[in-house]
């Protein structure tokens, strides 16, 4: 038996795949030598003890079936940037509140956030099913109140250890 650590995105998983937990058997749609598997070995090399072996991956053609009985899981931090932008909503009409007093009650609102991963920054937290919405950390994703740019911590994926023969 060996032990072999695939890295798989969040959205990707999210999208396409079941829960995983400790101790299911499964099987994982693989790649080990694409540019994104080399990405993610670069990326993730300062948090492991090891390199990630490669990439599980729903959407692409050129993968491999690898079966295997789930010994860890892990989500992975990683920061991000965001920017978000104001967006302004249109001016209702002016209302007449009497003496001479007129009001209106456009503001400015955030509008479109925008995220981009600070490489670098990845750290890993163990949890029990992927996907896990409680290893969100705290803090992550934008504060869409707060307009211009922000550092917050976001799941970039999940590190999935198989024990296989």
């Amino acid at each position: 038996m060996k032990l072999e650590c695939y890295y798989t995105a969040e959205w990707e998983w999210g999208c396409c795949g079941d829960p995983l937990r400790i101790g299911d058997i499964a099987e994982l749609d693989v790649q080990y030598d694409t540019e994104y598997a080399q990405t993610m070995r670069s990326e993730l090399s300062s948090v492991l003890p090891k390199p990630i072996t490669g990439v599980e991956t729903h959407h692409d053609d050129e993968t491999v079936v690898r079966q295997g009985r789930i010994v860890a899981l892990d989500a992975v931090i990683a920061d991000t940037k965001w920017t978000v932008t104001p967006r302004t909503t249109p001016d209702p009409p002016l209302q007449d509140l009497g003496g001479g007093v007129f009001v209106s009650f456009g503001n400015t609102e955030p509008g479109e956030a925008e995220g981009e991963r600070q490489t670098g920054t990845s750290r890993l937290k163990p949890v029990s099913v992927v996907p896990d919405p409680d290893a969100q950390p705290e803090g992550a994703g934008p504060d869409r109140t707060v307009f211009g740019e922000q550092i917050s911590p976001e799941i970039s994926g999940y590190l999935i250890t198989l024990e296989v023969d």
